[in-house]
């Protein structure tokens, strides 16, 4: 009897701690898809606003506020909603400028925005960066995903901003 008390009170406080918490694998394999799922999009945004705590996880928070901006209607605010994003990013990318995440992060934001934007100085600086470092980071699946991420984008970046297979087989790593 008293081990099923533990039992079960055991079960209830780990559904408290993990209740709630980010999922980071989660948020990064489906962030080139909130891109174009708005539900899905609101979904994550709204658990990160609750739930973000650590660095990376504030880096997909700043992530999912800026693709927000891309399922709103309203050019104004769309803009606010960019540069709400932005700021933390940066922000983030400050505190913890080592960071893979939020360096991969900064890199496909500034890659796919709008050049009207003028957020785009750091592109080539961090795709070095990740060239370099990727291999560093400690999750074997965030790798993959990250990779398979930038190797895709290869196929419409243009000049220096071109994956080399050199730095492609550096990425692979």
């Amino acid at each position: 009897m008293v081990i099923r008390f533990f039992v079960c009170v055991s079960l209830v406080l780990c559904g408290i701690c993990c209740f709630g918490q980010v999922d980071v694998d989660k948020m990064r394999a489906e962030y080139a898809t909130a891109v174009q799922n708005k539900k899905l999009c609101e979904t994550n945004l709204k658990l990160l606003e609750k739930s973000a705590n650590s660095a990376t996880e504030k880096g997909y928070l700043a992530a999912y506020e800026i693709l927000w901006a891309k399922h709103m209607g309203n050019p104004f605010t769309k803009l606010g909603q960019f540069k709400k994003g932005k700021k933390l990013l940066e922000e983030m990318i400050m505190k913890y400028p080592d960071n893979i995440d939020l360096r991969f992060i900064r890199w496909s934001v500034q890659t796919h925005a709008p050049s009207f934007l003028s957020y785009s100085k750091d592109r080539l600086r961090d795709k070095e960066y990740l060239v370099h470092n990727l291999h560093k980071l400690p999750n074997p699946k965030g790798r993959e995903v990250i990779y398979i991420y930038l190797k895709e984008a290869n196929s419409y970046l243009k000049g220096d901003h071109v994956f080399s297979q050199a730095e492609l087989n550096q990425l692979s790593k």
